[in-house]
This record gives C-alpha cells, sequence and structure tokens, in this order.
C-alpha cells in the first residue's frame, strides 16, 4: 500500500496537514466510488462508446474536472494501487448496470430535495458516518434557503449597484477592466449555492429575451467569474458533476478542455503548494490555480453558507492574521473568548 502512504502524505502536505493515514483512505474511497458514478454518467451520455470497464472509466470524467481525470488516469487506468482492484471492479460492475438515464431523467427540472444528485453526498454520509459529516459540517442548506439568499444578492446588485441584469451582468470595471460581478463560494461543499446562482442567472437572461445566447453567453461570461472553493474531494466531484450537468441541460456544450472554477482547495490558505509525491503535485496544481483566483480576481459577490461545525480543525496562520481585528471592538477585547473562524 506504499502508493496509498504517498498519496496520503501527498495530500496532507498540500491541504490537511493533520488528517490521519484511516481518514484519508476513507475520504479516497469516497473520491473513486464518487468519481466512477461522475464517470458511468459520462459514459451513458456517449452514446455508442466504449464498454465501461476500470480501465476505460478515466476516459469519461468530463475535461471540466481535470484533477478528477488526472486522479483516474495515474491511480484506476494503471493498476497503481492494485490491492483495490477487486473493489473498483465490483463497483465499476455494479454501475455498469444501473439505468443512468432514468436516475437523471428528471435532474433540474423539480426542486433539489426531489433531485437525486442532492442525495448523492450529503444523504450518504449522514447514514454512513455521522461524526465525519459532523466534524466536517456537511449539511445541506435546504433549497429556500439558498434560493432566498441568492436572489437577494441578485436584487441588491441590481438596485444598489445599478447592475441591470444581477447575478448575470457582466458589465467590466473601468479601472481593472475585469467584470464587476466575479461570484465565489468559499465552503462549496456539493455546489448547492452555485447551482442556485446558475439557475437565477439563465432566469434573468430569460427575462431580457437572451436565453438564445446562452451558449455563447456561458463561455464568454460566465465559466470566468464564477468560482467555488471546497476541501474535502468527494464533495468537489459531486459539484463538478452536479454543476456540469446542469449547464449541459440548459443547453450549454463545453468545448475542449474548459473547465468549472471549482477548485479543491484550503479557502483558509493563501501560500502556493508543492509536494514531491505525484497525488500531491494533482492537488498542488489544483491549489495553486485557486491561490491564483484569491490573490488577483477582485471578487465582489461571496455567498453560501460555511460548514456547520463550531470549531473547525481545519487552522491557517494566513487567515487568522486576517481576522484578528475582528477580535477587538473599539480596540478592546471582549468579555468572552474570540471567535473561532472556521471552515
Amino acid at each position: 500500500m506504499g502508493s496509498c502512504v504517498n498519496s496520503s502524505r501527498g495530500f496532507s502536505e498540500v491541504l490537511l496537514p493533520d488528517i490521519a493515514d484511516g481518514e484519508f483512505a476513507d475520504m479516497y474511497a469516497q473520491t473513486i466510488s464518487y468519481g466512477l458514478f461522475a464517470a458511468r454518467v459520462g459514459h451513458a451520455q456517449a452514446a455508442g462508446g466504449d464498454r465501461f470497464t476500470r480501465r476505460t472509466a478515466g476516459t469519461y470524467i468530463p475535461a471540466t474536472n481535470p484533477f478528477l481525470r488526472r486522479l483516474f488516469n495515474t491511480i484506476v487506468e494503471t493498476d497503481a494501487i492494485s490491492q483495490i482492484d477487486w473493489a473498483v471492479d465490483d463497483l465499476v460492475q455494479l454501475l455498469s448496470q444501473v439505468d443512468m438515464g432514468g436516475i437523471l431523467e428528471n435532474f433540474g427540472q423539480r426542486t433539489r430535495q426531489e433531485d437525486p444528485v442532492v442525495h448523492f453526498y450529503e444523504t450518504f454520509l449522514g447514514a454512513y458516518n455521522a461524526a465525519l459529516r459532523k466534524s466536517r459540517g456537511v449539511y445541506y442548506t435546504p433549497e429556500p434557503v439558498v434560493s432566498f439568499i441568492v436572489r437577494s444578492v441578485d436584487t441588491i446588485l441590481r438596485e444598489r449597484f445599478d447592475l441591470p441584469l444581477g447575478l448575470a451582468d457582466n458589465a467590466k470595471d473601468s479601472t481593472t477592466q475585469k467584470p464587476r460581478v466575479q461570484i465565489l463560494d468559499p465552503a462549496t461543499g456539493t455546489g448547492t449555492f452555485l447551482y442556485e446562482v446558475v439557475k437565477q442567472i439563465y432566469g434573468n437572461l430569460e427575462k431580457m429575451g437572451l436565453a438564445n445566447q446562452w451558449d455563447s453567453y456561458v463561455e464568454e461570461h460566465l465559466l470566468g467569474r464564477l468560482f467555488g472553493f471546497e476541501l474535502l474531494m468527494a464533495s468537489y466531484a459531486i459539484a463538478h458533476l452536479k454543476l456540469g450537468l446542469q449547464l449541459q441541460e440548459l443547453g450549454y456544450r463545453f468545448k475542449g478542455k474548459q473547465r468549472l472554477g471549482v477548485y479543491l482547495t484550503n479557502t483558509l490558505d493563501e501560500a502556493m503548494k508543492k509536494s514531491e509525491v505525484l497525488f500531491g503535485q494533482f492537488v498542488a496544481q489544483e491549489a495553486n490555480e485557486a491561490a491564483a483566483i484569491k490573490r488577483d480576481v477582485p471578487v465582489m459577490v461571496v455567498l453560501g453558507n460555511p460548514p456547520y461545525s463550531g470549531h473547525s480543525a481545519n487552522k491557517s496562520e494566513w487567515i487568522e492574521n486576517l481576522v484578528k481585528d475582528y477580535y477587538f471592538v473599539d480596540g478592546k477585547a471582549p468579555n468572552r473568548a474570540p471567535f473561532t473562524f472556521t471552515y
């Protein structure tokens, strides 16, 4: 299991320094499972493709998720961890018999309580490991709450910032020449808030009679200003799956090596990363691309709910220094312990 130990070391170097080998193995298994599910979705959409096997699965991971593609090309297709081949093969066989078209036929047509994609992580984790769910703060935000927050942000942009298309507005700042409405969910989970943002943007364009321009709009004015950061690999994989499916359902077709702006990264860490371990290099590339966004993108809209955990094991000197001023009121410390910034 040397490859798995090295992968754990690479992951801890870049994202979660205190993660134990057992916790990493669990996270790794979840990611392989959800990655295979995403591959099976891609396989179902590619009518007449090759037979779905462990060795062909990586070819069906969407190019919109380069990290997951690199992971599968290295681990699943090349026997890098031969000890788990039997488990992967069993899962592949199970997925190959699933009626994926039936599972996804109502995707995007109902509220997310009825959409099966929303249950692929939060509901599963609650049954599988409730303690892990609590410690990582993985809780589904109800659809009406998400909708209210997103619609409120959209209204504020239109009425207070003179941006007539709200979240869909692509007006550029006269100084930076970058779009004013840059959007970030810093704890995106499975993409619930970004999903609602895309839905709102499409609705705004529809009201303006611009829905027929959706394909060019997404390519030129949406993908480059919609971002999400996520720390956990499995929920990151599901966010990519869900948002990719949504954009396709609305009529967009990804081109070439376009990626979604959802990154596997520690939101509370600014530093550029490097690793000598192959798996760590994949994670570091994601984290470094996200670091460039943190440094260079003038984010205007930060929305979403942070994970519901009172005290997180995720610490970072960078973020703690940034929030130090908030520990004081008029230069004086409050009469209670300062709030612990959590992710």
